[in-house]
């Protein structure tokens, strides 16, 4: 529990970082080239835009740009995934999870058809709205839970046996995906688990690509940071107790979805409001992976020189994206599996690596010579953990029989 918390703090602080330089990188740009990023010009990608004046190079601006459509995309099948096992623990009569993912799927098409990137800003809006309440009502219904003793047989979906069997097995390290959580992390811990664990805390922080977007729009851009860090330490002040209280609360039996803790464990009102918040995450979700998807069909459409407008051409390449998306989530069901990936791919390259260079090449000559050395740190802790996290992710969807159990 202490190691995570410090591994979570971590990141936390260094992404806290990133979104101050990011936002210094931003200012930059709005002094040096105020014609074209002036607070009056219309400027579609900020983020790219940075990387192509800090680098002078458009390859580069392409990389950042397509690091930003695989984040969007998997964060897109993630939000299926979860919207999916929401339903599945909502609904009284269970069906297969692909089933749920294929409705899902299917809600989430028709406003993707009818959306764009920029009209998006409704959907957005219920969905930090709906995620919100759904946090609140979240933590309420585990600390509901609480107030009763965890039984000791415990163990939904198996994880009991999981925990005891891996670690009675002291030659073969566990399959990643088998255990939940173990009092004891030392004894399955190792390079697989670590950078699996880590690329899923790095992936709850997916987002920092669309920050200077969000500080364009700002009345005075130079108050960014503090509206950065502030909202930093609202999320990660929230999601730290909600974890720590989860813990506490089941230890052991912690599933990697909580709710279903809390609705086969404690009182009636706690599962009651368990399915409350499962109802509103269906819907969150839903709207996320709406605003998600449609920045990457925006730019699978300009690739294909496509009008605004829409038309037949515009629907086909939306129903494509969701269907690619739709069949990631039907082979491997678990949106458990997909966190890591995520994580350790574009958003590694989005949070550490690309943030940290632009800094130094625009704004490197400002830095002390600690903050140059930190921001090279942060450099080559984003490839390690592309790397890393990339084979650990892989190989743990390989060693849990991820694209078999379609059959």
């Amino acid at each position: 529990l202490i190691s995570g918390i410090l591994i979570m703090a971590t990141i936390a602080g260094t992404i806290s970082y990133m979104s101050v330089a990011l936002g210094r990188c931003w200012i930059i740009l709005q002094e040096r080239w105020p014609e074209k990023y002036g607070p009056n010009q219309l400027v579609r990608r900020p983020y790219p835009a940075i990387a192509f004046e800090a680098t002078g190079k458009k390859a580069v601006s392409y990389v950042a740009e397509i690091a930003i459509d695989i984040t969007n995309f998997g964060v897109g099948v993630v939000d299926l995934l979860i919207s999916a096992q929401s339903l599945d623990i909502l609904m009284p009569h269970k069906l297969n999870v692909r089933v749920w993912v294929l409705i899902c799927a299917g809600a989430t098409l028709p406003l993707v058809w009818l959306g764009a990137p920029m009209e998006s800003w409704l959907v957005g809006w219920a969905g930090g709205i709906g995620c919100i309440l759904a946090s609140v009502l979240l933590l309420i219904s585990i600390i509901m839970a609480g107030t009763l003793d965890v039984p000791a047989d415990f163990h939904p979906d198996g994880i009991a046996s999981a925990v005891v069997s891996s670690l009675t097995n002291t030659t073969t390290p566990p399959a990643w995906g088998t255990l939940s959580a173990a009092s004891d992390l030392t004894s399955v811990v190792d390079f697989q688990t670590f950078w699996v664990g880590a690329s899923t805390l790095i992936f709850a922080f997916a987002g920092l690509s669309i920050f200077p977007t969000f500080q364009h729009d700002m009345k005075e851009p130079r108050k960014w940071p503090r509206a950065a860090l502030s909202a930093y330490a609202i999320i990660i002040t929230f999601g730290a107790v909600t974890a720590v209280v989860g813990y506490q609360v089941f230890k052991l039996t912690t599933t990697d979805d909580i709710l279903e803790n809390v609705k086969c464990h404690g009182p009636h009102s706690a599962a009651l409001l368990a399915r409350v918040t499962s109802a509103i995450f269906v819907i969150v979700y839903l709207c996320n992976g709406v605003v998600a998807f449609l920045p990457v069909t925006a730019d699978l459409e300009e690739v294909f020189s496509l009008p605004r407008a829409t038309g037949i051409r515009h629907i086909i390449i939306r129903t494509l994206t969701v269907a690619l998306a739709t069949f990631l989530a039907a082979v491997v069901p678990k949106f458990d599996s997909y966190l890591p990936l995520v994580g350790s791919t574009g958003i590694s390259l989005n949070n550490f690596c690309f943030p940290a260079y632009f800094h130094l090449k625009l704004n490197g000559h400002n830095l002390s010579l600690g903050e140059r050395v930190l921001n090279w740190e942060i450099v080559v802790f984003g490839i390690i953990a592309v790397f890393a996290g990339t084979y650990s992710s892989v190989m743990g969807i390989v060693n849990a029989g991820g694209a078999s159990s379609l059959c």
